[in-house]
């Protein structure tokens, strides 16, 4: 039996810097027919997965939808999707090598997919005419306010955090005093979640080069958190201790 490439799906995630292999992919039950049909392969690989079939799968057009679902927890809190609503779940329709984001109820996805509830469904849509489809699922990191609360200095004349990945020069962060003593910078820009060793940007006084921290800590998935901002109602903030 001779098998040919049918499609390629790979997935970059901005919050771990390029490709991603920490999903897995299921078939709903009516695509594993098809597959099952007309001969297709599946394989997955460190950055997604792809599909091979046998030469008569490439003389009709088919679709087939895939249920994607991260293998490890930090990037259910991590991804975002925008205007996605809440009762709804991201839906990647790809016919040949374009592809659309549009949103499905969850309680449109099939019942066999439903626990545990996918983070999002790509449709795979091939002609007899297409070849050498290949799809780029480009996941987003979410954004949000960062706010580290400083232990041990409490006495600052005019400071910044500087360097800060995604930022030329310096991010904007207000200073205040909360009721522990802790020296508090929270951030006026949301600034994406990071992952990984910190880059390096600082804590200084503003138009100097010395610096009061060296290396403040990124704020990864694990730093999300509820506090009370200036407005009074509690926000979803990035929020680290730093020990001086």
């Amino acid at each position: 039996m001779n098998y040919k490439g049918w499609a390629n799906i790979l997935v970059n995630h901005e919050y771990l810097g390029g490709k991603c292999g920490d999903f897995r992919f299921l078939p709903d039950n009516a695509s594993n027919e098809i597959m099952k049909r007309e001969g297709f392969l599946m394989n997955e690989t460190s950055e997604g997965f792809y599909l091979i079939a046998q030469e008569s799968a490439f003389a009709e057009d088919i679709s087939l939808v895939f249920w994607g679902t991260p293998t490890r927890q930090d990037l259910w809190s991590a991804t975002l999707f925008d205007g996605i609503p809440k009762e709804s779940i991201p839906f990647a329709k790809a016919n040949g090598d374009s592809l659309q984001w549009v949103s499905i109820e969850k309680v449109e996805i099939p019942k066999e997919m439903q626990l545990p509830t996918p983070m999002f469904g790509i449709e795979i849509s091939r002609s007899s005419e297409d070849y050498d489809t290949k799809i780029t699922l480009s996941l987003k990191t979410k954004k949000m306010k960062w706010r580290y609360n400083i232990m041990g200095i409490s006495e600052f004349s005019e400071p910044e955090v500087a360097g800060i990945k995604s930022y030329k020069d310096s991010a904007i962060f207000n200073v205040s005093t909360d009721n522990s003593g802790h020296t508090v910078f929270t951030s006026e820009q949301e600034i994406p979640l990071c992952f990984g060793a910190p880059p390096h940007f600082q804590l200084r006084e503003k138009n100097s080069t010395k610096a009061i921290i060296k290396c403040l800590p990124n704020m990864d998935a694990r730093s999300i958190a509820t506090t009370i901002l200036e407005g009074g109602k509690p926000e979803i903030i990035a929020e680290t201790f730093v020990n001086t």
